[in-house]
């Protein structure tokens, strides 16, 4: 009897976590883009974990948790990185992460958007993510992007509250490989 509950474990084990993907920095990318001067500027962040528990035939179970460490931003300018990590912005002595969870999916044209608590600087704000998802060999591509205002977030403090220097819109846009997890 135990044996037999032992075989059933392991072979629905793998069948039961098939739908949970993972990806990290070193399985494709987080970069955003502003105006800062009337510039375009890009960045990335260089620390993040994404988990998405995802079955398309039942979108209604699923859940995407998204978790950056804001000190790892890197706009390639030492100067703005500085200005970026401070209170100013994500002030990242204080808020070190920025997360976003969604448990609500809806299809959206050929890809899926996720509605779901963004919490940055300790604003939590409801924010749709469009996405989409297709096999990569035995990792799945998962590419979309966010625009979002930096000043409904708190981004943006004392003289960087205007936006004659730094724009209010943000583009965010993933690239990943996501893998089964672990």
């Amino acid at each position: 009897m135990i044996l037999r509950a032992l075989l059933i474990t392991l072979v629905l084990t793998p069948a039961a976590r098939a739908d949970v993907r993972q990806a990290g920095p070193a399985a494709g990318t987080l970069e955003f883009s502003g105006i800062q001067a009337g510039a375009k500027f890009t960045g990335a962040f260089k620390n993040f974990h994404v988990k998405l528990d995802f079955d398309p035939a039942k979108p209604q179970t699923g859940s995407l948790d998204v978790t950056v460490e804001t000190g790892s931003v890197d706009t390639q300018d030492g100067e703005r990185d500085q200005v970026l990590k401070s209170p100013d912005f994500f002030w990242v002595e204080k808020h070190p992460q920025a997360v976003f969870h969604s448990a609500h999916f809806e299809r959206m044209g050929t890809g899926w958007r996720a509605t779901g608590e963004l919490t940055i600087r300790g604003v939590k704000k409801t924010v749709p993510v469009g996405f989409t998802l297709m096999p990569a060999g035995a990792a799945t591509a998962m590419k979309g992007s966010v625009s979002l205002k930096r000043l409904a977030f708190g981004l943006g403090q004392g003289d960087w509250a205007s936006t004659e220097w730094v724009g209010d819109d943000v583009e965010i846009r993933f690239d990943l490989k996501l893998t089964p997890a672990r």
